[in-house]
């Protein structure tokens, strides 16, 4: 019971704001008490896992930096790094590692003999086994962001580069391998979103460092923001439609003019400006937004669903729209839509307050924190991941915050860090 915990009681109040919704205002009970059964669950499971993990590694870490601190050299001892951060970090590169292994078989696999089981293959269709581009961003663009983090936290710190090396390795790798992933499955969110954090970490590094006295380690940087340019670059080549953008998007806020939003496809598209048919991505993420807009005014408490609650109330509102009709692709408008401007208020408040607790929480878990929900937050705006996975992966994300930052290490131990 301290303001400390506020993060965590109000993810507390969305389990408790989603019952409230479940019993109180459902406009369709059967489908809302399926996801209650489902993906409710899986976000409580999900929240007293993650805050336990957050608790129980920070105390793991106050007791080691207690335990140095006891000792006779410690005031010369390096930063304390958190024994259990290898492992976090190999699970938040397991998704790319993963992808890439697949890649490997999916490509070159029949070149060396190889016969590839079909879960071990890579897909751009519906199979078994595909994963939609937004699973992707969701779990791998987190991890991106984390190594920047990282990278930003080694290159600002005292430590000669050169002790640094193998550790600034992995993280470039990290996110090379990334920016391979989004480009290779041609993720626009992904490459949009990357750019953006390649830009907060000069901008973040550029306070911290001069270019005189530091600049091999400037090098470095500039090394990043080169990868970041020659995948952007590669990216915008392949993909036409981000200069149709301005053009596409005109036309899709003229919502009543032109309605082929409703049929997701079925109808064909409008012509813009310069008589080319809109690009469907720029027109549909542009219309459904508008729209989503416009049903979230009638429904401020929300629909009750977290995947199609968007589908649902267009349906209520023009019959004629198509069953393939589903998400507003903003997922934080999707979850406006689910559970209403409480709901929203609550995610987002515990996600933000987590962030501005940072101060006085250890490295790694700092960058960590800081990295991982920004990228979240973001990646949340325009990306279609309103649905069970990927909704609990965010929530578990700002539980994990709330466990992070709830409790710290002494001001005595922390200051031989």
């Amino acid at each position: 019971m301290q303001r400390r915990a506020i993060p965590i009681w109000l993810i507390v109040g969305l389990l408790i704001w989603a019952t409230f919704h479940l019993i109180f205002l459902s406009q369709d009970f059967a489908a809302q008490f399926l996801e209650f059964e489902r993906i409710w669950k899986y976000v409580c499971i999900g929240t007293i896992f993650a805050f336990g993990l957050g608790l129980s590694l920070v105390s793991a870490d106050s007791k080691a930096s207690a335990s140095d601190a006891s000792k006779p050299d410690a005031c010369t001892n390096k930063a304390l790094q958190s024994p259990y951060w290898i492992l976090i970090l190999l699970g938040l590169s397991a998704p790319l590692m993963i992808y890439l292994l697949k890649y490997a078989l999916t490509t070159y696999g029949s070149s060396w003999g190889i016969r590839v089981p079909t879960y071990l293959q890579i897909y751009f269709i519906a199979q078994p086994f595909y994963i939609p581009k937004t699973d992707y961003v969701a779990f791998c663009l987190p991890a991106l962001a984390i190594a920047l983090g990282r990278i930003e936290i080694l290159l600002s710190s005292r430590e000669k580069l050169k002790h640094q090396f193998w550790k600034i390795f992995f993280y470039m790798t990290l996110i090379v391998g990334n920016l391979f992933l989004f480009d290779i499955q041609n993720i626009k969110n992904g490459i949009a979103y990357s750019t953006v954090m390649g830009a907060l970490f000069l901008t973040d590094l550029f306070t911290k460092i001069t270019l005189g006295k530091w600049w091999k380690k400037w090098a470095l940087a500039m090394l990043v923001l080169v990868f970041f340019v020659v995948v952007l670059y590669i990216h915008l080549q392949k993909n036409n439609s981000w200069r149709a953008l301005v053009a596409d998007g005109k036309v899709a806020v003229q919502t009543e003019k032109y309605q082929q939003w409703k049929f997701a496809g079925e109808q064909g598209y409008p012509i813009n400006e310069y008589g080319q048919i809109v690009s469907a991505t720029n027109y549909e993420r542009v219309a459904w937004f508008v729209v989503g807009m416009q049903l979230a005014t009638q429904t401020p408490l929300g629909y009750g669903l977290v995947e199609d609650s968007f589908k649902r109330i267009a349906k209520a509102n023009w019959p004629e729209t198509s069953s393939n009709l589903s998400h507003s692709h903003s997922g934080w408008l999707d979850l406006f839509l689910a559970v209403g401007i409480p709901g929203v208020i609550l995610v987002l408040g515990s996600l933000l307050l987590s962030m501005s607790q940072l101060k006085q929480v250890q490295e790694p878990w700092k960058s960590m924190v800081f990295w991982a929900l920004f990228a979240n937050g973001i990646l949340w705006i325009t990306t279609e991941v309103s649905a069970a996975i990927t909704f609990t992966a965010l929530i578990f994300w700002v539980s994990w915050a709330a466990g992070l930052t709830l409790l710290t290490i002494d001001d005595k131990i922390k200051s031989f860090d």
